[in-house]
């Protein structure tokens, strides 16, 4: 047997529910993802990534005391 092809799954180790859910379509996945995008682009843009960041660990609260 050559490590190119795995054994074969002998019947005890075989679920009888079915193989499970089909994976979605391609097409249906992309659009999906390109509308997760467009969502997050609408999202406040101060808080996101290094622009975020860098705005939240700059701007003083105007709570903070010495001590």
């Amino acid at each position: 047997m050559s490590k190119a092809h795995p054994p074969p799954v002998p019947p005890a180790g075989v679920s009888p529910k079915g193989p499970g859910s089909q994976q979605a379509p391609a097409e249906a996945r992309a659009a999906e993802t390109a509308e997760a995008r467009r969502a997050a682009k609408d999202r406040n843009l101060e808080e996101q990534g290094r622009q975020g960041n860098i705005h939240q660990n700059t701007t003083h609260p105007g709570m903070q005391q010495d001590r």
